[in-house]
């Protein structure tokens, strides 16, 4: 047996609201925040609210990160129109979406020369939205694995320890290095080709050692990257492209 109710919790200045799917047959608490913004978390029926909204406050941060990056994706202007068959860039190579309906929840994934995306049964206005929040979410973890594997290749060149890397909607820029030597990379990176990856993540990590653009950071960068004016250059020629 499944009921339903709506619940809020306070988190600093915001309220965050979500609705409680209470089942018999669910013996752990799951929540999740849906493209549309929507929190839900599914709990066994015997739960007490008390205990939910620990639950939820616990994860309040999390929420509010999921919900900035789907608003994200709404502001950003994108000519896509997230179609059957429209082409998208996938380490600079093409590949055609494919939409495929399903009991499943949103998600997509590579196969062949396709980028499959499985969505909700019943269709209605907001596909286009759930589409292109799944598309976007498979970039940005694929943008997380690719990212850290060339982060790490480069740091075992450069003989230090792998930093913190966080994978942003950095619009403007590629890659920047805080003065803590976090790395923030922007998750469409992914749609260039490795060599252009390796670019991005080798020139940040040289940040470490030099904050600057100065010769020594480019001799620096060098040393690990012979080519890297080449690869610097194409990225600023073929950067557009890449945008989404």
């Amino acid at each position: 047996m499944i009921t339903y109710t709506q619940d809020s919790i306070q988190f600093g200045t915001t309220t965050i609201n979500y609705d409680v799917i209470y089942s018999t047959k669910r013996k752990n608490a799951t929540l999740c925040v849906y493209p549309m913004k929507q929190v839900e978390i599914s709990v066994p029926s015997d739960i007490e609210r008390e205990h939910i909204q620990r639950l939820v406050r616990k994860k309040a941060g999390w929420v509010l990160k999921q919900i900035l990056w789907f608003d994200e994706i709404a502001q950003i202007d994108s000519q896509k129109e997230h179609v059957n068959g429209e082409t998208f860039l996938y380490l600079g190579r093409q590949y055609r979406l494919k939409i495929v309906r399903s009991c499943e929840k949103a998600k997509a994934k590579l196969m062949g020369k396709y980028l499959y995306v499985t969505i909700p049964n019943a269709g209605n206005s907001k596909d286009k939205k759930i589409i292109k929040a799944a598309v976007w979410g498979w970039y940005r973890k694929q943008a997380g694995r690719k990212v850290t594997e060339a982060v790490c290749l480069y740091s075992r060149m450069l003989g230090i320890e792998p930093p913190k890397v966080i994978i942003k909607n950095q619009y403007k820029r590629w890659g920047s290095c805080t003065s803590k030597n976090t790395l923030n990379f922007n998750f469409r990176i992914v749609i260039a080709p490795v060599s252009l990856i390796n670019y991005v993540a080798a020139h940040e990590l040289c940040h470490i050692k030099h904050k600057d653009h100065s010769p020594k950071f480019w001799k620096l960068l060098k040393t690990i990257m012979p080519d890297y004016e080449y690869r610097k250059e194409r990225l600023r020629k073929e950067g557009r492209q890449y945008a989404l």
